[in-house]
């Protein structure tokens, strides 16, 4: 009975120095390559991507992103066109879980974007008067930022590949430069998907949205 009387006044002991005890902080998270394929598919704008996280504290970590422009399905379809640029995406990451198999992550990501566009166009001049296709010589500049949400699945015997799903909301601001005659009006200027847009300056939302895959260094 004493034994008992003695187990149960030190429990509340025990239990208290358990809470008090420091905790093991987590470590840094992973230096990752890697790359994002849907983007070599993507019918309005295919590019090449090469990413790296790098760590910078056990919550905290940096996303350097830079990429090759090389096509576009819908912007360069005849012969003679061309749609080529670079793009950077730096991204500031707070891990919000952390744990062996995965990690989930905030992530302010901001993006630029320099494309050259070459095409053919079709237009009507002299308010209506008849129709010409024309070679137009375009530059869309374009920057933005977005708040974005994510997560890292490490996957593997060793956990050494990485798939990470996304997605985000953000603004954009795009620069368009061209060099049409001022009398030339597009057939479709109202049709949002052609990108068929008067120079100027727009500013658009940006939705994010893809997955990268990458290998643990």
């Amino acid at each position: 009975m004493r034994l008992i009387l003695c187990c149960a006044l030190l429990l509340p002991l025990s239990g208290f120095a358990q809470d008090i005890a420091p905790k093991q902080k987590p470590g840094r998270p992973p230096y990752i390559l890697k790359t994002i394929p849907s983007n070599l598919i993507n019918p309005i704008q295919q590019s090449i991507d090469i990413q790296a996280d790098i760590p910078i504290a056990s919550r905290w970590g940096l996303e350097l992103g830079v990429g090759a422009v090389v096509n576009s399905w819908s912007l360069a379809v005849f012969k003679d066109e061309s749609y080529k640029g670079l793009k950077l995406k730096p991204a500031i990451k707070y891990y919000t879980k952390r744990s062996a198999m995965g990690d989930s992550y905030l992530s302010l990501a901001f993006k630029y974007k320099n494309i050259r566009n070459d095409r053919y166009v079709n237009v009507i001049r002299q308010g209506g008067q008849y129709a010409e296709w024309l070679p137009e010589r375009r530059r869309l500049v374009s920057w933005g930022v977005a708040l974005r949400a994510g997560s890292q699945q490490y996957l593997g015997d060793r956990k050494r590949w990485v798939i990470e799903p996304y997605f985000g909301f953000g603004i954009r601001r795009l620069l368009l430069s061209g060099n049409l005659p001022a009398n030339a009006e597009f057939l479709d200027e109202r049709n949002p998907f052609n990108g068929n847009r008067r120079p100027g300056i727009y500013t658009d939302p940006d939705i994010l949205l893809g997955f990268s895959l990458g290998w643990v260094l």
